[in-house]
């Protein structure tokens, strides 16, 4: 039996870490939130790069062979669209 109580014992004990780190997160980014500061999401660093996609000559050439003139258009998509990639965790989100 002493077992299943040293069980319970620890599951109770990381539930109750991850309630306290859950609220230090919250925290932290409501202090960023008033500070206007940029984090990313998932892991709330500050360190942030930004990344421009551009327009495809590739895509517009395929899309010009299928589709005739109006084809040649689909290379302009996604063209002046930023992401901004996390340099701690690799995460990618939309500006």
């Amino acid at each position: 039996m002493s077992f299943w109580n040293d069980l319970k014992s620890q599951v109770k004990d990381m539930s109750n870490k991850q309630i306290a780190e859950t609220g230090q997160k919250n925290e932290r980014k409501k202090e960023m939130d008033e500070k206007g500061e940029a984090y990313c999401p998932k892991c709330l660093s500050t360190s942030l790069s930004t990344q421009k996609k551009g327009g495809s000559i590739a895509k517009g050439l395929v899309g010009g062979a299928l589709l005739g003139p109006v084809g040649l258009l689909t290379g302009g998509i996604g063209r002046n669209k930023v992401d901004v990639v996390c340099m701690k965790c690799g995460n990618k989100f939309k500006a």
